[in-house]
């Protein structure tokens, strides 16, 4: 696969996972996934720091802005 190919395919999925923080497209796609039984919600408990701190948006923006970054840094160095 070429580094253009892999670069492409990262900056997609950030932009993908990036639409998550939309209310809308998260309620639907999770809501979807939950009403055929494709995931289990997570049981009632204590979250994890990261998300406790940061939240469900501002932590979905960040994890979709590191995968659009790799992707740039990828098609930056394609050629090395």
């Amino acid at each position: 696969m070429s580094k253009t190919l892999i670069g492409l395919i990262f900056i997609l999925a950030g932009t993908a996972y990036g639409s998550l923080a939309l209310d809308g497209i998260y309620n639907n796609t999770l809501g979807w996934l939950l009403e055929h039984e494709w995931i289990n919600p997570p049981p009632p408990g204590k979250p994890d720091a990261l998300s406790q701190l940061l939240g469900r948006k501002p932590l979905i923006l960040l994890y979709s802005l590191a995968l659009i970054i790799i992707g740039i840094f990828i098609l930056w160095n394609r050629n090395s």
